[in-house]
């Protein structure tokens, strides 16, 4: 009887919100430094809160606090009931210095035997903060408790998550796609970069750029060549833009700055939201651009269109290497479904093959 009560609150709720949202973990309030995360059952204490002594640990929102772990395999369990009669989004944003193995899952009771449906399954590498989310329009059953599951080949790195969400919704997602996110630059040089707003399903909506960052000033998007700070966008609709930012003139010569460009829907129902990273340096030529490399469509049904100069590696979401070697210009490849890296010298780019 309680679980018929509590499945037609939630279905009450959801004809009046589009996104209601079940979990909201950003790790913020209630942690203590070095403690395992409030709320969640942690095995063998392997996810912890708090800061962590690696340069790329900066939470990709607000806030300092986040989960981390450096184990080989670390789980930990949130209560949290959801009903098979519904449809789900699960989300996260995630950054490592070394390849983890992520997964969410659902189940029954508080221990990896018990969770018997995966949600999500992804490959987090070295690189900026990204947004990892999964689309669930069927679970096999009714489930009491969400999981998180992180694997390391290697144990010495470490994988830190934060904004952990559960949603209730009816469309996908959106999501940003960067042509790169580093560069070098000069301090207070100008640094161009372009992106790819992607609208995954959503109903149209108007959508907010935000822009934060300590080390760039006079940030500008520009869509068709006129500046923009929001945007209307149709279901399943890509958008193109091009930016400018300069870089700050008193940082030091091999710091690095970074650029948050956030991307919110009016509804404040989803987010995506990529970072730049620039390396302060004296040197300036036109091969420090971070556009020479330019990788579409991502995601695709199978074909890529590939430019760039120099050595191209691809390799599988387990690390595998499907193709090497070197372009000129423009390349084309075809590859079956799946997740995949394609790295042109130092730049490495996620491409999703449907």
């Amino acid at each position: 009887m309680k679980r018929f009560v509590i499945t037609l609150l939630i279905l009450f709720a959801a004809k009046f919100a589009f996104a209601e949202s079940l979990l909201i973990e950003g790790f913020e309030y209630g942690n203590h430094n070095g403690e395992t995360p409030v709320g969640w059952d942690v095995a063998n204490e392997t996810w912890l809160c708090g800061y962590l002594e690696q340069d790329h640990n900066r939470i990709p929102h607000s806030g300092n606090w986040y989960a981390y772990t450096n184990s080989t395999e670390s789980w930990m369990f949130m209560p949290q009931y959801m009903s098979s009669q519904l449809k789900y989004r699960f989300s996260l944003w995630a950054i490592s210095d070394g390849d983890f193995q992520l997964e969410m899952w659902a189940g029954h009771e508080a221990n990896p035997n018990a969770m018997t449906q995966l949600l999500l399954n992804e490959i987090v590498s070295s690189g900026s903060y990204e947004k990892f989310s999964a689309y669930i329009e069927e679970l096999t059953s009714d489930f009491e408790y969400f999981g998180i599951h992180a694997v390391s080949s290697y144990g010495d790195y470490v994988l830190t998550i934060d904004d952990v969400i559960v949603d209730m919704v009816g469309k996908y997602d959106i999501a940003v796609d960067p042509t790169s996110y580093y560069t070098i630059a000069a301090p207070g040089s100008q640094v161009e970069f372009t992106c790819l707003f992607l609208n995954l399903g959503y109903e149209p909506s108007g959508v907010r750029i935000t822009c934060i960052s300590e080390y760039f000033t006079d940030v500008h998007l520009y869509k068709d060549g006129v500046a923009c700070t929001n945007f209307h966008v149709e279901p399943d609709e890509s958008v193109e833009f091009t930016g400018v930012a300069t870089f700050t003139s008193n940082i030091a010569t091999g710091d690095i700055g970074w650029v948050d460009i956030l991307f919110t829907l009016d509804c404040d129902c989803a987010t995506a939201m990529f970072t730049l990273w620039a390396t302060a340096s004296c040197e300036t030529t036109d091969e420090l651009s971070i556009n020479t490399t330019s990788i579409y469509p991502n995601p695709s049904t199978g074909m890529l269109t590939i430019e760039g100069t120099g050595i191209m590696t691809i390799t599988n979401a387990v690390g595998q290497e499907v193709l090497k070697k070197e372009i000129i210009d423009k390349e084309t490849v075809t590859l079956e479904k799946g997740v995949y890296f394609v790295k042109i010298n130092e730049t490495t780019k996620k491409v999703i093959i449907q």
